[in-house]
């Protein structure tokens, strides 16, 4: 398998499985971004990670079984910036506060990444029943958390809400979608529409909330 690597692009001889795979998939991560899952050919993947396509099949079994992985890349890194960024505000924040500057930490991520933007929009988009069925099970999951949140500290007195929690929790994810959707198809620049993120951001927010408001932290 070194053998076949050095011959296709001059790939360390030493370079285990981990490390293959993961420019395997730094590779795909810019090829889905730049030309989206239906433009991007396993062929190609293999040639820019300088590998055979033997080799990119042994490790994904499809164009679907990479697509996945590097989604869940994407997602993974996204997670963790936004994780960061929460465990870094205030202990006395509300729920609502914290979900705001996660949602910031989200936009300014996508943005940065615009890749990563056109895979997690087309995560959603893609025509394909077991990935509709992970990113449903996705939605879910962050629905739910998202909603207990709200729903703490709405019955503690700290928060008011135009809607109920589950229904905010809703607005708030498909504010999400819509946010990468808009990175995706270039319209937070000037020249594609003028959409302005951070803006809409606050809109919406403010939108949503009845009762006293906190500053967005930095």
């Amino acid at each position: 398998m070194e053998r076949e690597d050095e011959e296709n692009g001059g790939a360390p001889m030493a370079e285990n499985v981990d490390d293959r795979r993961e420019r395997i998939l730094r590779t795909s991560t810019r090829l889905f971004g730049e030309e989206g899952f239906y433009g991007t050919h396993m062929s190609e993947v293999a040639s820019q990670a300088r590998i055979s396509p033997k080799t990119l099949y042994n490790y994904f079994s499809s164009k679907k079984e990479l697509f996945i992985a590097t989604r869940d890349k994407a997602m993974d890194n996204l997670t963790e910036g936004i994780f960061a960024a929460i465990m870094e505000q205030p202990p006395d924040q509300d729920s609502f506060t914290i979900i705001r500057n996660a949602l910031k930490t989200y936009s300014d991520y996508i943005r940065k990444n615009r890749g990563s933007a056109r895979i997690l929009a087309e995560g959603v988009a893609i025509i394909d029943k077991e990935i509709q069925a992970q990113q449903r099970e996705i939605f879910t999951v962050a629905i739910g958390a998202v909603t207990v949140l709200m729903e703490n500290d709405v019955r503690d007195g700290r928060l008011e809400l135009v809607a109920e929690p589950d229904k905010t929790a809703l607005l708030f994810l498909s504010f999400a979608a819509l946010l990468a959707y808009a990175v995706m198809l270039d319209l937070d620049k000037k020249s594609g529409g003028g959409f302005d993120a951070a803006y809409a951001l606050d809109l919406f927010c403010d939108v949503m909330r009845t009762g006293p408001r906190r500053a967005p932290q930095a």
